[in-house]
């Protein structure tokens, strides 16, 4: 792609694509915070978790945190890929402007 480039989206689906990538971040972050939760009960000995379980726990959240964050990435990139409009619909909606 070329930085001179424009390149035109459908808005509803591009703000959709924004929406649930926010959403799929608030969910990596809660799994992210868990695991530092849990990590830090064990560590502290606040928690009443056999020490070896709660840093296998920790570190299957913190796993699951990055999984996802990953994944909502990839879906982002591919949601907006979806949202932009063909060559076409932009050639047709600039000769319109210009009438």
């Amino acid at each position: 792609m070329q930085s001179n480039e424009h390149i035109e989206y459908d808005v509803q689906q591009r703000a959709r694509a924004g929406t649930r990538a926010t959403l799929r971040a608030a969910v990596a972050g809660y799994l992210a915070y868990l695991a530092w939760q849990i990590f830090q009960g064990v560590r502290t000995g606040e928690s009443t978790m056999d020490p070896t379980v709660g840093y296998l726990a920790s570190a299957f959240f913190l796993l699951a945190a990055v999984a996802f964050t990953v994944y909502l990435i990839r879906r982002w990139r591919i949601e907006v890929e979806a949202a932009r409009l063909p060559e076409s619909a932009q050639t047709e909606e600039s000769t319109e402007d210009e009438t």
